[in-house]
């Protein structure tokens, strides 16, 4: 990963996105806190800075969320298709704007995903076979298994084991076990919507618990 040069780094608290709960980190920066934010293998325009902002509150866990990031996303064999279907999937399920977006904007352009296909993953419908093929809907059904019943069944298990090798069976759960984690920590924070970054299409909404909100107490 590179890391940005502190004229990278928000010069003022007035910089940064606003999140309704947790603030993103101020300058000024010690070395911990700028080596968190700076942290970065996205050389384009579009680069989750919000939440690295968000992460710096805690450098020391912020590293380890990075590194473990950096491996899925760029370190493993599993072909980039195939992950980002994977992720896009678990963020749209998450009802992770922030996620979802994020990837369905870097990714699924690059990746050969249609707007048809994005939105099949994006409204939770079971993948039509004219869109997808048999790996690419077994991924789909282990990555719905895994949000509805925190595992797979035998039988996804078994496909898995019969499409892929081990190493990329344990790439693929983890690419969606790590980005739920993520997804989680995005939803509860509120971390902000990058500028750029797509967002959900009508009808999906970010995740909320029922209830909660201010026309609850209206």
């Amino acid at each position: 990963m590179r890391v940005v040069t502190p004229t990278d780094l928000p010069g003022t608290a007035q910089e940064l996105a606003v999140s309704r709960r947790m603030p993103l980190r101020a300058p000024p920066y010690d070395e911990a806190a700028a080596r968190a934010i700076g942290n970065t293998a996205f050389s384009g325009t579009l680069s989750p800075q919000n939440l690295r902002l968000t992460l710096a509150q805690e450098p020391r866990l912020a590293v380890a969320f990075q590194q473990m990031a950096h491996v899925v996303l760029f370190k493993g064999s599993v072909p980039e298709r195939e992950r980002e279907i994977a992720i896009i999937r678990t963020g749209a399920l998450t009802r992770s704007e922030y996620e979802w977006g994020m990837h369905v904007s870097i990714y699924a352009e690059r990746c050969g995903l249609s707007e048809a296909q994005v939105m099949e993953l994006t409204c939770g419908t079971v993948p039509s076979e004219s869109l997808w093929t048999a790996k690419e809907r077994l991924i789909v059904r282990m990555v719905d298994e895994l949000h509805h019943h925190s595992t797979v069944s035998d039988g996804t298990w078994a496909a898995l084991q019969a499409h892929w090798p081990r190493d990329q069976v344990v790439e693929l759960v983890l690419a969606s076990s790590f980005y739920h984690m993520a997804a989680f920590f995005l939803n509860s924070m509120a971390v902000p919507l990058e500028h750029g970054a797509r967002r959900f299409p009508p009808g999906v909404v970010q995740a909320r618990v029922p209830g909660d909100g201010p026309e609850a107490t209206a």
